[in-house]
């Protein structure tokens, strides 16, 4: 009788395991550390009531999956869902918009979309928009900013435990510097992060997340409020942006004239520690850089829209000398693609420029169990240890011609994740499932047959 509780998925599997870190992962030399990452081949991934309950090669699992219904993906590459840990779920809609730095762009372009949602019917199909093509590039858990307005971002929380997705977001918070149409008082923003943590924080696989756009668009009383409800609730995420732009930075510190720094302001309000998300994180000073040793807030990386908008490239040889607490995000609204594969391929290429090979593994590793770790969610996600939820995505290396081609050259891992990570994009998500159930499946192309009837005329000639 076949065990219709337990589902097999049969392909090639990959992730790392616990004892995975940014020191102990394969770099140059490929037979080092390969007792901390698992790769088969031919491989089978149980799953049971939404959590891993088994995993292996084929030749040792056969025997196991007797009376278990099998998924065969032979061929492709089963893995973890990835983390993005910085987008902005209400920025759809402006998208590849031109030619700006970020403080003209933010005027010209994203405040004037925010101020949409509102409306909570555009709010719930933008929103819904947002979160399929998440879906569709292998996105299982992400570190979102959520609209301002309450109905909208009750309507984010909705949707997203419908789906039982793993995620951290809020109502993005601001004050001042905005405009007339996004700007609140502050104590209503207080109120609507107050109300949505009650209702939301920690229901099903939520999380909140306070968020305070950046220092610029919030007030010192607003930032102090910040500071309180995370005194109040101890576990809720922090996510603002540091450090992106010189010229965001000069406003800063004359808004702050008190601070030591840009991050000065921040940890002056209590809203520096292991649980905060500080975005891009470019331009960081020696001093900010011990802060956040210390700390051990976490540091989401966005080369995608930092290239941009002409931000300014990561430096991560010398971020890494003080922390390895580093994520990446996709930055979606700035960031023009939500593909972990493209933005894992901009990381490479930022460091290129800078004299630093950034190893595939090291890259992978940020967007799978190192965000998990650094978000303290890998008891839950990030790999494929027995109890952990299933969210796994399923790769297809040979979706286009290209990467059929590509793909038949590979003869391990560590090239078949390059060139994943160089070539790869939407298309070469097969399938993305969330606590065990599919959340999408890749339509497959038919191919059209035209057929062209020929019809001999008669000819009457008279």
């Amino acid at each position: 009788m076949t065990n219709h509780k337990k589902i097999a998925y049969r392909g090639s599997i990959f992730y790392f395991r616990d004892s995975a870190n940014f020191a102990n992962l394969p770099r140059a030399d490929k037979t080092a550390g390969k007792e901390h990452y698992v790769y088969h081949e031919d491989g089978i991934l149980i799953v049971e009531a939404g959590k891993v309950k088994d995993v292996g090669s084929y030749a040792d699992m056969k025997k196991k999956i007797d009376h278990i219904k099998i998924v065969d993906y032979t061929g492709k590459l089963i893995t973890p869902g990835f983390i993005d840990t910085h987008q902005h779920a209400a920025q759809s809609a402006i998208v590849a918009a031109y030619g700006e730095k970020l403080l003209g762009w933010l005027d010209q372009y994203v405040f004037p979309s925010e101020s949409t949602y509102r409306d909570p019917h555009i709010a719930k199909k933008e929103l819904n928009f947002f979160l399929d093509q998440l879906l569709m590039n292998g996105t299982t858990t992400a570190v979102s900013y959520g609209p301002l307005f309450y109905e909208a971002t009750d309507i984010f929380f909705e949707e997203l435990n419908r789906r039982k997705m793993r995620f951290i977001t809020g109502n993005i918070m601001m004050d001042r510097n905005s405009p007339d149409t996004l700007c609140l008082s502050t104590q209503e923003n207080y109120d609507i992060a107050k109300k949505l943590i009650k209702k939301w924080h920690n229901k099903g696989r939520l999380s909140f997340c306070l968020s305070p756009r950046f220092a610029i668009s919030c007030s010192d009383k607003l930032l102090e409020l910040c500071g309180s409800l995370k005194k109040e609730h101890p576990d809720l995420y922090i996510q603002t942006h540091l450090d992106e732009n010189v010229n965001e930075i000069k406003e800063v510190k004359k808004l702050f004239p008190w601070s030591k720094n840009y991050l000065d302001v921040y940890d002056h309000f209590g809203l520096n520690d292991k649980r905060s998300v500080f975005g891009h994180c470019i331009h960081m000073t020696d001093p900010e850089l011990e802060m956040l040793k210390k700390s051990h807030a976490v540091i989401s990386w966005c080369p995608i829209s930092n290239n941009f908008l002409g931000s300014g490239l990561f430096n991560i040889e010398n971020v890494t000398k003080y922390t390895t607490n580093i994520t990446l995000g996709s930055d979606w609204g700035g960031g023009n693609t939500l593909s972990m594969f493209a933005v894992m391929d901009e990381a490479y290429k930022v460091s290129m420029l800078q004299n630093y090979k950034l190893a595939s593994m090291v890259r992978w590793f940020f967007a799978t169990l190192g965000a998990a770790r650094a978000l303290q969610i890998d008891d839950k996600v990030g790999n494929f240890e027995i109890g952990k939820e299933a969210d796994f995505i399923v790769v297809d290396p040979a979706a286009t011609l290209y990467m059929r081609y590509r793909r038949e050259k590979v003869t391990d891992i560590f090239e078949l994740l390059f060139i994943l990570m160089t070539l790869g994009c939407d298309p070469n998500i097969h399938a993305t499932y969330i606590y065990g159930e599919p959340a999408y499946i890749k339509k497959e192309k038919q191919a059209v047959t035209v057929k062209v009837a020929h019809h001999k005329e008669k000819m009457t000639h008279k």
